[in-house]
């Protein structure tokens, strides 16, 4: 039975392709790459279920790094140990990769009227993503009026009372515990 197990596993392979080309298009900070990470991994190759995406999310927003972490929780989902490890190496490759890179050239591209041109073309683009990946995540969260109560007051709290996201996600995680004993 374990033999068949392992077949059952995608490969390792195929794992570190998926968080590679996710990598490849994970500039703008850690948010960006939810969306893409989503829509690949959930929309496309249905590797994780949407509950499963959304715990790994709330998982990963606990703790510094969460796009590491998410990346980590993934790749264990997808195909264990391995995958955990395979997945979060092959999703920060591109970065640090293209880091080295510009380190070495950062004198000449700095007064570059081009990058900034191009970077800042990019931001309208990564808002879209984050809106997109919120939309989807909301209607797969939001099931009750309790639910849509949480979400608007977490908003308020954070757009009116710029409240800390860490704070507002360990109180809701107590509520839950609290309503659900």
């Amino acid at each position: 039975m374990k033999i068949l197990n392992w077949f059952l596993i995608p490969s390792i392979f195929f794992v570190f392709w998926i968080f590679f080309k996710i990598g490849l298009v994970f500039f703008g900070g850690g948010y960006v790459v939810i969306p893409i990470m989503h829509r690949e991994l959930v929309t496309n190759l249905h590797l994780l279920t949407e509950q499963e995406f959304i715990d790994g999310t709330a998982i990963s927003q606990l703790t510094p790094g969460p796009v590491a972490i998410l990346a980590t929780f993934a790749g264990y989902k997808i195909a264990g140990i391995m995958g955990a490890l395979v997945g979060t190496f092959a999703m920060f490759l591109p970065g640090t990769a293209l880091m080295l890179f510009i380190s070495k050239t950062y004198d000449k591209i700095k007064e570059s009227n081009l990058a900034h041109r191009a970077l800042n073309t990019v931001i309208p683009v990564i808002a879209g993503l984050l809106v997109a990946t919120s939309w989807q995540i909301g209607k797969s969260a939001i099931h009750n009026w309790f639910d849509l109560v949480l979400f608007a007051a977490s908003l308020i709290l954070l757009v009116r009372y710029k409240i800390n996201p860490a704070i507002l996600i360990l109180a809701s995680a107590m509520l839950g515990l609290f309503l659900h004993l």
